[in-house]
């Protein structure tokens, strides 16, 4: 379902977009499908390095398949910003699995991630209150205008238009003549990627990283890393700069489900600042990913043919990685967004039960699932070296999934890319060598 406001009319856009937690499971879809689409790229990660080289590798087809890793790991050369290749909620994480919004920092292999799952934030969600300036007013660049670090304004921030006039405009091909990211300009010496994409050191704890990660763009796709809890020092000054400093036009911010039952959360705070603050935005809430599958439960399934998780017998309408990328593209490539929510879900809800006959009858093995408790899996998720805030987050996810308030399948995908979300079976056919 779309929870849709009025949508502000939007100039065609020709700068070079930046996507934040772009080593992640949900960043890199996003990095691919924007790749394809001719933009021109611009991949946030707070190390680059080893990503590159595991892009050349990709790109020269020398790389060897997605190997198995524990909680929370990443993909070499990940870290913290949602990035490492794991599983989650869209939002952070690497690039395997989950609810968009978590995966912890770290190298090493797949690691977790559900959209949207992380801390809890902290102070209560402030009123949205009255704007401070009318739609078409010009925003003054207050550096002093900053959140309290603990919590978010309890008044109305500045509205914003969609930023400063010449700000923040291409030097590089863009929407304009459909340059592909691999022929684009790399400005400042950055490196690209095996996708084409121009890999910039990016890092929300880490301002001084952040003028140079915005040079040359106008859209943001912006998602909370797991490792951060307290937006109002992360992720609220860098919407400032990035609107008030940097020109940006369009903010694609990538939430989670259920956000409106937990006004703490940080996409809360962040859902809510953005619609204050009439900065031109849309919001992404994707459900479950299937990546967790194949990622942060692989060799629970792989090894010992089982899944185990606190999610009770509530209905999932997972969604695919690659999906949610495919839609994060559309809406930052074309006018008729802005001020829009999107929940993004796939078009039929299983229970887990259900996933792992679909397991079954795919690697022709057994697969069983069982329900546990939360305590249960903490306890078995610590053996398996999951860190604390690492279960803390998944343990939140299945409390969402047992609320059902991921269970309703939608066909927002479909209306939105013109083609159907991917099944499960979809999924777990294409992706069978995963667990054998």
């Amino acid at each position: 379902m779309n929870d849709q406001t009025s949508s502000p009319r939007r100039t065609a856009l020709t700068g070079k977009i930046l996507v934040t937690g772009a080593s992640g499971t949900v960043g890199q879809a996003v990095v691919d499908a924007l790749a394809a689409a001719g933009e021109t790229v611009i991949a946030g990660m707070r190390d680059p390095r080893a990503w590159i080289a595991e892009g050349a590798r990709r790109a020269s087809g020398t790389a060897g398949g997605q190997q198995p890793g524990g909680y929370g790991t990443g993909r070499p050369g990940g870290g913290s910003n949602g990035s490492g290749r794991g599983a989650g909620v869209p939002g952070t994480g690497g690039r395997g699995v989950g609810v968009p919004g978590t995966g912890r920092s770290g190298t090493g292999g797949p690691g977790t991630g559900r959209p949207g799952a992380g801390g809890t934030g902290h102070g209560a969600a402030a009123p949205l209150g009255k704007p401070l300036r009318a739609p078409n007013q010009k925003p003054e660049l207050n550096p002093a205008h900053k959140p309290e670090p603990s919590s978010l304004p309890a008044t109305a921030a500045p509205q914003r238009t969609v930023g400063r006039p010449g700000a923040g405009a291409a030097t590089g091909a863009g929407r304009g003549g459909k340059a592909s990211a691999q022929t684009a300009a790399h400005p400042i010496g950055h490196a690209v990627d095996g996708s084409g994409a121009s890999v910039r050191a990016f890092d929300f704890g880490d301002r001084s990283t952040w003028a140079r990660a915005l040079a040359g763009v106008d859209r943001v796709f912006l998602l909370v890393p797991p490792t951060i809890a307290e937006v109002g020092r992360t992720l609220i000054p860098f919407i400032d700069q990035a609107m008030e400093e940097s020109g940006v036009q369009q903010i694609v911010f990538l939430s989670a489900p259920g956000v409106r039952s937990t006004p703490r959360s940080p996409h809360h705070l962040v859902e809510q600042y953005l619609k204050r603050t009439r900065t031109p935005h849309t919001i992404l809430r994707p459900n479950v990913l299937m990546q967790t599958l194949s990622t942060l439960y692989r060799d629970d399934i792989r090894l010992r043919g089982e899944i185990v998780l606190p999610a009770g017998r509530a209905p999932v309408a997972f969604v695919d990685a690659d999906d949610v990328g495919r839609v994060a593209a559309r809406v930052l490539t074309e006018p008729g967004h802005l001020g829009k929510s999107y929940s993004l879900a796939g078009e039929q809800a299983l229970s887990y039960a259900q996933v792992a006959e679909i397991l079954t009858d795919v690697l022709n093995r057994p697969v069983r699932y069982t329900a546990t408790t939360e305590a249960e899996f903490a306890e078995s998720a610590a053996k398996q070296g999951a860190t604390a805030p690492d279960i803390a987050a998944q343990a939140s996810w299945y409390r969402v999934a047992r609320l059902r308030l991921t269970a309703l399948p939608n066909r927002s995908i479909r209306r939105l890319t013109g083609e159907g979300a991917t099944t499960l079976r979809q999924f777990v056919e294409d992706h069978r060598q995963s667990w054998l």
